[in-house]
């Protein structure tokens, strides 16, 4: 392996690490708020989340990637655009940030009107004042990001984890009286993103950061804006999931406001972090390689371009199925031990599907804009986006609240296949398409065989050790066939390994 092969597996590590942490952290954040508060606050939270998501897509969205790209080119070239850089983009979003603050305080009775249960306003109403911080967090997260210090860039975001959930027991609790649980929660929502900001700055310092004059700032609107514009489509997409679904849950289901809270609670705060959870180990990898793609191209280095590329999206495919082993026969299982709800459970093994179209959407959409592409990525995202907007409102009447699921799965797949393809022109991806397909063939055996496992051992055995032995041993059976196949490089791993043994003894 090359130096700078090994530079780019040791990055992927160090992000991997603190991603799954965070994850892990953030996972328990979710167990401990729906089984303290119950599914009907967990629907409240993500209702008043997925419209400050929508606000952070327009504030703060397009421009980090975009920022760490210019940063990364930058270093590459000398360096010194990088203060004028930072200090353009923490300028153009704060402004955006206030401004939409502003806007959702004056105008706070008739968006209320929004939303199928009310009192999610009053959360977001609580929640806003951190998108002022956030602006601060990500140009900051940004400049760690350009300059390739993966381990700053990633210890915020556990960090902000951390904190999330130390003032969110604190609140939640009953310290402050006057204080509900579910406001507690949005309150502790703010409050970590504050403390997350105070110590990235003291970072930024630390590590010889400094401001300058803005500079670029048109030219950083301009790239980020068809990034901004997808991220917003996307909040757009989740905002309405959550205004919608409820909506159509009461309506045409015939449930009550409170049953359909917590039928969309199950649903968005239970099956999907479980369902997300791989994007961990994909998202780690896009992390590192923006920076490095960004850099290769500025080099005109087609032949690493193509094998990052490659090797990316065999990655992207193995992850979804090594967890769909998992997730397909045994997801009722899973949700129970965890959450202790079936529904969740249902919705997660129906819908584990799903986890192709977003690992190959999160990977291909991250290539595509470290090339320069955000214009054509987002009339991709545009054009998958319409099919799902139509299946949030179409669907639900017929199929409830797994509208989600066919619509995002619609949607994810058409944008990852135009991706590819513009892809496939830019470096000429896959001579042979052996690998990828054998990396998708493998799993329906190993899913079988954790699906008998399941039957044989349920009965006999406690829950969690049957599914642990129905799930695990067919999830290695599948590395061992991805070894075999060399779609996963062990030798690798193992000359690595050997290599560090034998400094160690050597020390000693």
């Amino acid at each position: 392996m090359t130096n700078r092969g090994k530079s780019v597996a040791g990055a992927v590590a160090i992000v991997t690490g603190f991603s799954v942490a965070t994850r892990f952290i953030s996972f328990l954040f979710k167990v401990y708020v729906s089984r303290t508060l119950g599914a009907e606050a967990v629907g409240l939270y993500q209702m008043a989340l997925s419209v400050y998501l929508l606000t952070y897509a327009f504030a703060a969205s397009g421009l980090p990637v975009v920022l760490s790209r210019k940063i990364a080119e930058d270093t590459a070239t000398g360096g010194k655009k990088t203060s004028g850089y930072l200090s353009a983009a923490i300028l153009i979003c704060m402004t955006t940030a206030v401004f939409i603050v502003g806007v959702f305080y004056i105008f706070r009775r008739p968006f209320s009107n929004l939303f199928a249960d009310k009192r999610a306003m009053e959360l977001l109403i609580i929640m806003l004042p951190a998108l002022i911080t956030t602006s601060l967090y990500v140009s900051i997260r940004s400049w760690f990001w350009g300059r390739k210090q993966f381990s700053a860039f990633s210890f915020s975001e556990l960090l902000e984890e951390v904190f999330r959930i130390v003032f969110t027991v604190v609140l939640t609790s009953g310290v402050i009286a006057a204080l509900s649980p579910t406001n507690g929660l949005a309150l502790g929502f703010l409050l970590s993103d504050i403390a997350c900001v105070a110590v990235l700055a003291v970072m930024f310092f630390i590590n010889k950061g400094k401001f300058a004059r803005p500079r670029g700032g048109v030219e950083l609107i301009t790239s980020s804006a068809p990034i901004t514009l997808m991220r917003v489509s996307g909040g757009l997409m989740t905002s309405l999931t959550a205004l919608i679904i409820p909506a159509m849950l009461i309506s045409a289901g015939g449930l009550t406001t409170a049953e359909a809270t917590a039928t969309f609670g199950r649903v968005s705060g239970m099956a999907m972090p479980l369902l997300m959870a791989p994007t961990t180990l994909t998202g780690a990898l896009a992390v590192v390689l923006i920076p490095e793609i960004a850099a290769a191209s500025a080099k005109a280095e087609d032949g690493l371009l193509r094998a990052r590329i490659e090797g990316s999206i065999v990655f992207s495919l193995f992850i979804a199925s090594f967890f769909c082993i998992l997730f397909m026969p045994l997801g009722v299982e899973v949700a129970e031990i965890v959450f202790k709800d079936t529904t969740a459970g249902e919705f997660l093994s129906n819908s584990a599907i799903l986890l192709y179209p977003i690992g190959l959407n999160q990977i291909t959409l991250s290539m595509m804009n470290s090339l320069g592409q955000e214009k054509k990525s987002f009339v991709n995202y545009a054009f998958g986006a319409v099919f799902l907007a139509a299946s949030l409102i179409i669907l639900p009447r017929y199929i409830g609240v797994y509208a989600v699921a066919v619509g995002s799965g619609i949607c994810f797949t058409i944008t990852s296949v135009l991706n590819m393809r513009i892809l496939s022109k830019t470096v000429s991806l896959f001579d042979s398409v052996k690998k990828p397909v054998l990396t998708i063939a493998l799993m329906p055996p190993c899913a079988l065989l954790a699906y008998l496992l399941k039957l044989l051992l349920l009965p006999v055995l406690p829950k969690f050790i049957a599914v642990v032995l129905s799930g695990g041993v067919p999830m290695l059976l599948y590395l061992c066939l991805a070894a075999a196949f060399k779609i996963i490089d062990v030798s690798r791993f193992y000359h690595r390994a050997r290599k560090r043994f034998l400094k160690k003894a050597e020390r000693s």
